[in-house]
């Protein structure tokens, strides 16, 4: 190196080993939160019941500026309280009447917040100050979000046992043969309705005959039934006239459903002289075979799991792009 030319190896390595050690040491305490490690501010004592989760390094907070942070916590000898010790850098004077409040922000986590009191008399390095709890909006929403968050977790856990359960892959493996089945059947039984048009044709032709006929035998009917309801005036329960009204609509209904399906109208018509049906059907179940595909190969896509906007951004890219899937 340039800037060692001409001195000992001895002097070179010296130099180094104190650089090294003096980064370490400024790593070390920026680490535990000390903003600068060459100068000490004041030290304040102060005891709580309950720290709730302070640590080494939380901040000290005045009006939204950091002012210190807390060096060291203990458990006092009598095992009843905590000690705590608070660095403070700041030039602030610190009435002997302040707080230390603890406070619970968003989600958990703590911090302190200085709480100046209204005394003349101002605290000096190393007294011993008064440590409060602020139970504020934070904590109320913490008490609540953390049994959800439980929830949560729990629920999370629950989908990830489900998604790699072995019944669902074998399911998922076994889906593709099954539509493909599917496929072969509605094949076989369009060709079958076609082989057998000629014979469905004349089934309806001779049904629209039975039911022409059927007007003629409804005038021979309804004479003898008005002939019987003659000689049956007694038989309120048989209602001849009902029967007979329904016996028109009826005949009337056949009528109507015979000449559609002639025509081609109405789903069995359909299925009887539009091609087009099976054609619809046959595409459908190639898509319905892909969807199924593109979910085996990347269930992130269609599962939105919190904390995984990522990897379901990935798994749309990689699914796009599959070839395997789409072609």
């Amino acid at each position: 190196m340039s800037i060692f030319k001409g001195l000992s190896k001895e002097f070179q390595v010296g130099t180094l080993t104190t650089i090294a050690i003096t980064i370490l040491i400024l790593g070390y305490n920026f680490m535990r939160g000390k903003d600068n490690p060459f100068t000490r501010g004041k030290e304040f004592i102060v005891y709580y019941d309950s720290t709730q989760g302070l640590g080494v390094g939380t901040s000290v907070i005045y009006n939204g500026l950091r002012i210190g942070q807390l060096s060291s916590i203990d458990i006092t000898d009598d095992g009843k309280r905590m000690e705590a010790r608070f660095e403070v850098a700041s030039s602030l004077e610190i009435p002997k009447d302040s707080k230390f409040q603890i406070q619970s922000e968003l989600l958990g986590g703590q911090k302190v917040r200085l709480v100046l009191g209204a005394s003349k008399n101002y605290a000096e390095d190393g007294d011993t100050l008064l440590g409060t709890y602020a139970s504020d909006q934070f904590s109320a929403i913490n008490e609540q979000v953390l049994p959800i968050a439980s929830k949560v977790d729990s629920l999370l856990t629950q989908m990830n046992r489900v998604l790699h359960h072995p019944g669902l892959d074998q399911a998922l493996t076994e889906l593709p043969g099954a539509m493909n089945e599917l496929k072969l059947l509605l094949r076989d039984s369009r060709g079958m309705i076609s082989s057998n048009t000629e014979y469905v044709e004349a089934s309806m032709k001779n049904l629209a005959v039975f039911t022409d006929n059927l007007k003629e035998y409804n005038k021979s009917i309804r004479s003898t039934l008005t002939r019987i309801d003659k000689s049956t005036e007694g038989l309120d329960t048989i209602k001849i006239a009902r029967i007979l009204e329904h016996s028109d609509s009826l005949i009337s209904g056949l009528n109507s459903l015979t000449n559609q399906m002639k025509s081609g109208k109405g789903s069995l018509g359909k299925l009887i002289y539009d091609e087009s049906l099976y054609q619809n059907l046959n595409s459908t179940t190639v898509e319905l075979n892909r969807i199924l595909k593109d979910l085996k190969r990347y269930p992130e896509k269609y599962v939105p799991i919190p904390f995984t906007k990522r990897q379901r951004k990935q798994a749309k890219e990689m699914s796009l792009n599959d070839t395997a899937v789409w072609n």
